[in-house]
């Protein structure tokens, strides 16, 4: 098992981001179990079933990656999940998925930001990286307002194309 990522706990004006745990097996399926998700995200199987949420959560563990579950202040129900995951010993790569009744709700910018702040506190030697899909034109979006640029190289996952996160407020 590789020395794992740790994230702390991070709270935005609207969210609480906290690492998940085995113990959040079920909230992780219940937020996952979707379509929308499992058939853009090329590691889950649909349906997305507990034993699925408890095989991800060990596998990225011994990976020494993270996941960050996202909820509303107050609320133990997921809206998003953030992952972060080394690549190497000079890279981590940050992705995220949101349930289909919160797209376009501006959670996934204001979390993956939080996010983002965090790993250049935590891991400032790390180049940080995220892959996406062309045809996923939100989620690229996204990544560009975020200050991610595309380098133009295709990515470990079918299909996924890569993208540099500049920090811009160094």
């Amino acid at each position: 098992m590789k020395a794992p990522l740790e994230m702390p706990a991070l709270h935005t004006e609207r969210f609480t981001l906290r690492p998940l745990t085995k113990q959040d097996a079920t909230v992780l399926t219940e937020l996952t179990n979707h379509k929308d998700i499992t058939e853009v995200v090329h590691f889950l199987p649909t349906p997305f079933t507990r034993a699925d949420a408890d095989a991800l959560l060990d596998v990225t563990r011994e990976e020494g990656g993270q996941f960050l579950g996202v909820c509303f202040h107050g609320n133990v129900s997921l809206v998003a999940v953030i992952g972060v995951h080394p690549r190497g010993d000079d890279q981590v790569e940050i992705g995220y998925w949101v349930h289909p009744a919160q797209y376009r709700r501006g959670i996934a910018y204001e979390a993956v930001s939080a996010a983002l702040e965090a790993l250049t506190h935590n891991v400032p030697q790390r180049q940080i990286i995220a892959e996406c899909r062309a045809e996923n034109r939100p989620s690229w979006q996204l990544l560009e307002k975020l200050g991610f640029v595309a380098t133009g190289e295709y990515g470990l996952r079918p299909g996924r194309h890569v993208f540099v996160w500049r920090d811009h407020s160094a």
